[in-house]
């Protein structure tokens, strides 16, 4: 059995029998990767914290041809933002991020461009007041890496400037036109447009927030509406999320 030394993060785990737990690495060398974690669950197991969702890791393993999963020889945190990242709002974003990666990572294709986008917008988070913003980001990222961003500046019946006018987006065709050319579909307003070309010319941790919540609502429902559209499916994490920013918009 070759034995193989990568860098990843964690997306998720999930327990098998009594001690053990099948875990979900993204790596920085060979993309996604499931690998079988033995006696992780044990109180003094080897793996300590290294395998809690969001941590990058130094990751050992060995793999054999016949079998889907590698066999996890060690995990040594290379850095983990666990503790602090422990309000409920913050976990919920890191868990939607990494599930959204699990997602729309192939098996074993190497993506290093996504893999530095999760990491830096792990590192960016910091308080669960830029959770929201921190999610459109990177949705807004990984969605235009993956080539599903219908990015357009004008539209392509009459030539106005949609950051000026607005726009809308017509699923079927996966494209926007101006509101004057396009009676129907998802409304995006132009300061909406506009703040995503700030997206795109900002790095995570330099990011401010839009001048209204608007605009970060407007783009989430977006974003999602072509999530759903690639994945086929929802997601849980992504539905507690935003109950949870219901929730904090209220108080």
């Amino acid at each position: 059995m070759p034995l193989r030394h990568v860098r990843a993060i964690v997306l998720r785990s999930h327990r098998v029998g009594e001690a053990d737990k099948v875990v979900v690495f993204f790596t920085l060398e060979l993309g996604k990767v499931r690998g079988m974690a033995r006696a992780a669950r044990r109180t003094k197991s080897r793996f300590g914290s290294s395998l809690e969702v969001g941590t990058e890791v130094d990751l050992t393993f060995f793999e054999k041809e016949s079998r889907e999963l590698v066999s996890v020889d060690r995990c040594d945190i290379v850095r983990s933002r666990f503790t602090e990242l422990s309000d409920p709002i913050l976990a919920t974003t890191l868990g939607y991020l990494t599930d959204l990666v699990d997602g729309f990572a192939p098996e074993r294709e190497s993506n290093p461009r996504v893999y530095r986008l999760l990491r830096a917008v792990i590192d960016s988070m910091s308080t669960p007041e830029t959770s929201e913003l921190r999610a459109r980001y990177f949705e807004a990222w990984l969605l235009r890496l993956a080539g599903f961003y219908p990015r357009r500046d004008h539209c392509p019946t009459c030539g106005r400037a949609l950051a000026q006018e607005g726009a809308r987006y017509l699923p079927d065709e996966h494209r926007l036109e101006c509101r004057h050319c396009l009676s129907s579909g998802m409304f995006l307003a132009a300061e909406t447009l506009a703040y995503l070309e700030r997206i795109w010319k900002t790095p995570p941790s330099g990011i401010a927030a839009p001048g209204t919540a608007k605009v970060l609502r407007e783009l989430g429902q977006f974003h999602y509406r072509l999530i759903q559209q690639q994945l086929e499916k929802d997601l849980k994490s992504h539905r507690v999320l935003e109950d949870l920013l219901e929730e904090a918009r209220r108080s």
